[in-house]
C-alpha cells in the first residue's frame, strides 16, 4: 500500500500476470492431468509449478498479498474449464479450493518469512593493526 492506502501498481501487475500464468497452466495442463485419472498425478505436477509461480510473484512484488491475489486470479481462470463439454462443477470445485489454499499457505509463508527476517545485522570489520 502507498501513503494514500491504495495498492501499489507493482503488486497488482505482478498478481495479475503471475495469476494468469498459473491459471492458464491449471486450466490446460491441470485439466489434462485430471483426465488421465491417475490418483495424485495432478497435485504432483501442478504444486511445484504453483510454488514456483508464487515465488516469482513474491519476488517481483515483495508482498504476500500479491501471492494470494495471484491465487485468486488463477482460481478464476480455472473456471474456464466449465467451457469444456462434460466438465462437472462439483469436480471443478476441488482444484479451485486447492489453488486458493495453496495461495493462502504461500501468502502466510511469505508474510511470516518477511516478519521474522527483521533487520539484517551488518558485521563491521575492524582495521588490522599495523597495516596501512
Amino acid at each position: 500500500m502507498d501513503a494514500q492506502g491504495r495498492p501499489r501498481p507493482g503488486l497488482i501487475a505482478a498478481a495479475l500476470f503471475y495469476g494468469a500464468v498459473w491459471g492458464l497452466g491449471e486450466a490446460t495442463l491441470g485439466h489434462l492431468l485430471h483426465l488421465v485419472r491417475v490418483a495424485g498425478l495432478p497435485g504432483l505436477v501442478m504444486v511445484p509449478i504453483a510454488v514456483l509461480i508464487m515465488g516469482r510473484a513474491a519476488a517481483r512484488s515483495g508482498s504476500a498479498a500479491a501471492v494470494f491475489l495471484a491465487g485468486a486470479v488463477a482460481a478464476s481462470f480455472k473456471l474456464f474449464d466449465l467451457l469444456v463439454p462434460g466438465t462437472d462443477l462439483l469436480a471443478l470445485s476441488r482444484p479451485i479450493q486447492a489453488i486458493l489454499l495453496e495461495a493462502l499457505a504461500g501468502a502466510v509463508w511469505i508474510h511470516l518469512s518477511q516478519w521474522n527476517r527483521g533487520p539484517v545485522p551488518v558485521r563491521r570489520q575492524s582495521p588490522e593493526k599495523g597495516r596501512p
